[in-house]
C-alpha cells in the first residue's frame, strides 16, 4: 500500500484501470435497462413493438445502440483522471463538458467501496465518497484497482480532522490501541432471512412488480393449460383470490429473503477508532464506512411484522442524510438483523454515555382527533370521486350503501387516528432526546441535544385555543417534529434545547 501512496502523490494524474471501459459499458447497459424495460412490459409497449419491428430488426438496433454505448464509455474514461494534492483529491472528468472537483479530506464523512460479480475477476472496486453536503455532493471513481481504492481511502480517512501527511501513511508505523479494528456485530444466516421478512424490502419488491401484474395475467389466461383442477379453482371467486393471494404473498416474501441475502450476507461491523466500517453481499461485495464525529441521528425502525418477529435495523444518519427519502436500504448505513437489545447495545457502542430506554411521553389528545377529521374528509372525498367518475353503477351501489360506507370510512379513521397517536411520543434522557413515530411500524429516532442546530415553535389557531404547540427541530440531517406539545412544556423544552446548543462543550460536560 506504501507503493500505490507514493504514486498516488507523486505522479501529477492518474486514470482509472483500462478495465473502466467494459466496466462503465455494463454498468450503464443495467441502469438503463433496469430503469426502462419494467416500465415496457408492464405497459405491453414492449411485446408488441417487437412484434411490429421484428426480431431481426430488434437484433441490429440493439447493436447499433451497444456500438455507441461502447463509444461513450471510452470517451468519458479517456476524459476521466484524478490526483492527490496533499490532502485534497481532484477529480477531472466530462464527455462533452469538463468539469473538476475538489473535495478536502476534513470535509468528507462516507467513503464506500463496491465490487460486483463481473469485477471482482478484474480486482477493480467502485469507490465513492460522500461529503458533508450529502448524499447529491457524492463523487464516484468507477473502476480503480483494490490496492489504490485501499490507498486512496486510507489517506483520505486518515485526513479527517486530522491530515496525516502521506509520508508518514507510508512508514507504516503501528496505530494507536485505539484505533485497531474491533468486531462489533456479525449476523447470523437466520437473522438475514429475518431482516428480509422485517424490513421494507418486500414493499418495495411489491412496487417494482406491479407493472408485471397485467402482461402475467393475460399470459396465465392464454397459456397456461384448462385442467379439471384449474376449471374448479376459477368456478370459486373466493377461492381463486384466496390462492391468488398465497401466491403472491409467497413471491413477495421469497423475493424479500433474497435481497436481503444478495447485500447483507456475511455482514460484519468492526470499529476502527472514530470510524465504524461495515462489509457485506453476497456476490457484490460493498463497504461503507461511518464517521462519529459527523453522526447526527441514530434510528431504531422495526416494521408491523418486525414487531412481531422480535427484529429491526438501526440506520445511522450523518449530515445532510436526509430522513424519509426510502433509500434507507439501497444506500444509507444500515446495520440489519438487530433484536431489541442488539440495538440498544449498538447504540450505546456509537453513544457510550446512553442509557436505556424509558416510557415515551405523549401528544395531546386533540392530535388525534384533528387526525380523524382530517381522514374523514380525505376518505369522504375519495368516496365522492369514485362515485362521480365510476359511473352510474357505482355511484348506486355508494348512495345504496350509504350507512355501510359511513361506517367504513369512521372505523378506517379512527383506527388510523389512534395508531398514529400511540406511536407518536418522546422523552429526553441525559444529552439525547427520543422521538418515536409511526402507525403500524416503529421509528424512533436518537440524537444529542447539542446537535439541534435551530427550532422552530408553531401555533395555529386551535392549538391557540388549547394552549399547544408544534415544535420543529432542525438537525443537520432534516427536520423531526413534535406536535401538539403543551404550550409550557414546549417553551421550557425549546429554552432547554437552545441553553444547550448556545453553551460550549466544557460547560455542557460540567
Amino acid at each position: 500500500m506504501s507503493r500505490q501512496l507514493r504514486t498516488l502523490a507523486e505522479e501529477a494524474w492518474q486514470r482509472l484501470s483500462p478495465w473502466a471501459v467494459i466496466l462503465l459499458l455494463i454498468s450503464g447497459v443495467a441502469t438503463q435497462a433496469r430503469q426502462h424495460i419494467p416500465l415496457l412490459l408492464g405497459a405491453g409497449a414492449g411485446i408488441a413493438y417487437a412484434e411490429r419491428i421484428g426480431s431481426r430488426e430488434l437484433m441490429l438496433g440493439s447493436l447499433v445502440l451497444l456500438a455507441v454505448a461502447a463509444l461513450v464509455s471510452l470517451f468519458y474514461y479517456r476524459r476521466f483522471r484524478f490526483r492527490l494534492d496533499g490532502d485534497v483529491l481532484v477529480v477531472q472528468k466530462g464527455l462533452f463538458e469538463h468539469r473538476e472537483f475538489k473535495v478536502a479530506a476534513s470535509h468528507i464523512q462516507n467513503i464506500s467501496i463496491r465490487q460486483p460479480p463481473y469485477m471482482r475477476p478484474f480486482g477493480v472496486v467502485l469507490w465513492r465518497l460522500e461529503t458533508t453536503a450529502g448524499e447529491s455532493s457524492g463523487i464516484e471513481l468507477p473502476g480503480l484497482h483494490r490496492s489504490v481504492a485501499d490507498a486512496l481511502g486510507t489517506h483520505l480517512s486518515t485526513g479527517v480532522g486530522h491530515p496525516t501527511p502521506i509520508g508518514e501513511a507510508e512508514t507504516g508505523a503501528a496505530q494507536p490501541p485505539e484505533r485497531q479494528a474491533q468486531l462489533r456485530y456479525a449476523i447470523t444466516p437466520w437473522g438475514v432471512t429475518l431482516h428480509g421478512l422485517a424490513s421494507r424490502s418486500i414493499y418495495v419488491t411489491a412496487a417494482m412488480l406491479a407493472p408485471l401484474v397485467r402482461p402475467l395475467e393475460r399470459w396465465a389466461h392464454d397459456y397456461l393449460p384448462r385442467t379439471e383442477s384449474m376449471q374448479w379453482l376459477l368456478a370459486s371467486p373466493m377461492l381463486a383470490f384466496g390462492a391468488g393471494v398465497v401466491v403472491l404473498v409467497t413471491v413477495l416474501m421469497t423475493l424479500a429473503i433474497a435481497a436481503s441475502w444478495w447485500r447483507f450476507h456475511g455482514y460484519r461491523l468492526r470499529e476502527e477508532g472514530e470510524r465504524y466500517i461495515q462489509v457485506s453481499g453476497l456476490l457484490q461485495r460493498q463497504e461503507q464506512a461511518l464517521s462519529l464525529r459527523r453522526l447526527q441521528v441514530v434510528e431504531w425502525v422495526q416494521t408491523g411484522l418486525g414487531r412481531l418477529l422480535g427484529r429491526g435495523y438501526l440506520v445511522c444518519r450523518q449530515f445532510g442524510a436526509l430522513k424519509n427519502t426510502g433509500a434507507e436500504e439501497a444506500s444509507q448505513f444500515l446495520i440489519p438483523g438487530l433484536t431489541p437489545a442488539n440495538g440498544h447495545e449498538l447504540a450505546r457502542s456509537l453513544w457510550p454515555d446512553l442509557s436505556a430506554p424509558m416510557p415515551v411521553m405523549r401528544v395531546s389528545p386533540l392530535y388525534r382527533r384533528v387526525l380523524f377529521l382530517r381522514t374523514m374528509l380525505a376518505l369522504c372525498i375519495a368516496a365522492l370521486c369514485i362515485a362521480w367518475l365510476g359511473g352510474a353503477g357505482w355511484s348506486r351501489s355508494i348512495w345504496s350503501e350509504g350507512g355501510l360506507v359511513i361506517a367504513a370510512v369512521i372505523i378506517v379513521a379512527a383506527s388510523f387516528a389512534q395508531l398514529r397517536w400511540r406511536a407518536l411520543g418522546w422523552y429526553w434522557q441525559g444529552e439525547y432526546l427520543w422521538v418515536t413515530r409511526g402507525l403500524v411500524g416503529r421509528r424512533t429516532a436518537i440524537f444529542p441535544v447539542g446537535n439541534v442546530i435551530s427550532l422552530e415553535v408553531q401555533q395555529s389557531w386551535l392549538q391557540r385555543r388549547r394552549g399547544l404547540v408544534t415544535l420543529h427541530l432542525f438537525l443537520a440531517n432534516g427536520r423531526q417534529t413534535l406536535p401538539f406539545l403543551e404550550q409550557s412544556e414546549a417553551l421550557t423544552l425549546s429554552n432547554l434545547l437552545l441553553a444547550r446548543v448556545e453553551s460550549s462543550p466544557a460547560e455542557r460536560e460540567r
